[in-house]
């Protein structure tokens, strides 16, 4: 049998919270391995909307959801749609997730992501310090949600007011102010809201593998697809299904909608589905947008980047074994052609897999029955948004300097 190689830590997954995570190890004077599977941001880090979100403090799960779930469920135009096959399956979850949907669940997870995405760009920064080139590729022009109709704009002032009694900047934009932003945008909306502290990237892969560069350099990445973990006295053996085994003193699970079987491994039941996220693109010199926008009826991004036009969004609870569902493509084909007016073909389609809690809170902090395993996955849809924020509590969690706040991303919770 061959000697395992050996390593102070291991991070598995090298989406964008496992290489920033894996960078904020380093800047700590870690000798980190990253084992990934496929590659630097092969799953759905590269296929998101490319934005980053601090105002994101808002759960799936909310009261109104409860009263929108027949005609979110059963709509043929819907952003929410259902496997019904897969129903059996993902009853679990739903039940959990309807249970968050109750006021002071809400509430409490509200604040728990308001806290957190506090270090949107503090847990950033020094990543973007040590990478220029990663700066570069991050455009600081806001996020804007419109509104087609007076009754989406009414049901959206609660959340205005939430958001502001928790003092994210947002500034409520006339059908005047939104056609001067976006004139692509001119005759769709009657109000929109702008959150100016927001910024996109020109292409969030090619942003993931300039600010992982470093570690590449090094040699820090590893393909390997880690199908087991066994704790031994000597530290935490992985094994993978190429056949390499490897011995660390500290492993960091960052495998996204992948870490639930590990997890359970070393005895923590995490209810973790995912949602298949879409997107479409089109080519094109003119994005015919300045910044991200998103139609909030409709519940989609368009996110202007190099060269091209990302169209993303809708959620589709089911399987990572299902093929792609075609009409989630034609639901936003539909809908951005009819908001934008574009006639050139589709150019790329994508699906890939949002790792979901039912709170809409990551995972983040040790295992409690290991606590030389720590959890960090769970993002929903603020990966791209947390991944830094999220390096750093983990550097925090091993230093024993987490805030007491992190509990509540424990996965004790479950």
């Amino acid at each position: 049998m061959t000697q395992p190689i050996h390593c102070e830590i291991a991070v598995i997954g090298a989406g964008v919270v496992g290489v920033a995570t894996a960078l904020w190890l380093r800047r700590q004077g870690y000798r980190v391995l990253i084992l990934e599977r496929d590659g630097i941001a092969a799953g759905a880090s590269y296929g998101n909307a490319g934005t980053l979100a601090p105002y994101g403090v808002m759960p799936i799960a909310q009261p109104a959801l409860l009263r929108a779930i027949p005609s979110l469920l059963f709509s043929s135009d819907s952003p929410f749609v259902i496997n019904w096959a897969r129903l059996p399956r993902l009853m679990p979850w739903l039940l959990r997730f309807l249970n968050e949907c109750r006021a002071s669940r809400c509430t409490a997870n509200t604040q728990a992501l308001a806290t957190i995405l506090q270090r949107t760009y503090s847990g950033y920064e020094p990543l973007l310090a040590d990478t220029p080139l990663a700066r570069q590729g991050l455009q600081h022009r806001g996020c804007l949600y419109t509104y087609g109709t007076r009754q989406g704009f009414a049901a959206a002032q609660a959340a205005i007011e939430l958001r502001r009694s928790l003092g994210i900047a947002q500034q409520v934009l006339s059908v005047a102010e939104i056609e001067q932003l976006e004139p692509a945008l001119a005759g769709q909306s009657v109000a929109g809201l702008l959150f100016p502290e927001s910024s996109h990237m020109d292409d969030p892969k090619r942003f993931i593998e300039t600010l992982a560069a470093p570690l590449v350099a090094e040699g820090a990445l590893r393909k390997a697809t880690i199908t087991g973990i066994k704790r031994e006295a000597n530290g935490l053996h992985l094994h993978s299904a190429e056949g390499q085994h490897y011995q660390a003193d500290r492993v960091v699970l960052c495998a996204g909608a992948w870490s639930g079987a590990l997890a359970a491994q070393m005895g923590d039941h995490i209810p973790l589905d995912t949602e298949r996220g879409y997107h479409i693109e089109f080519d094109r010199p003119n994005t015919l947008l300045n910044r991200p926008c998103c139609p909030v009826e409709s519940a989609f991004y368009m996110t202007p980047m190099a060269g091209r036009l990302r169209v993303a969004g809708t959620v589709e609870l089911g399987s990572i074994h299902d093929p792609a569902n075609p009409r989630r493509f034609d639901y936003l084909e539909q809908h951005v052609r009819r908001v934008l007016g574009l006639k050139e073909p589709v150019a790329r389609r994508w699906l890939g897999f949002r790792p979901s809690l039912p709170d809409s809170l990551p995972v983040i902090g040790p295992s409690p029955h290991e606590p030389r395993l720590i959890y960090a996955f769970g993002h929903q849809h603020l990966g791209l948004t947390l991944a830094g924020a999220t390096g750093q509590l983990v550097t925090e969690c091993i230093a024993g300097t987490a805030p007491d706040w992190l509990e509540r991303f424990s996965v004790q919770r479950f």
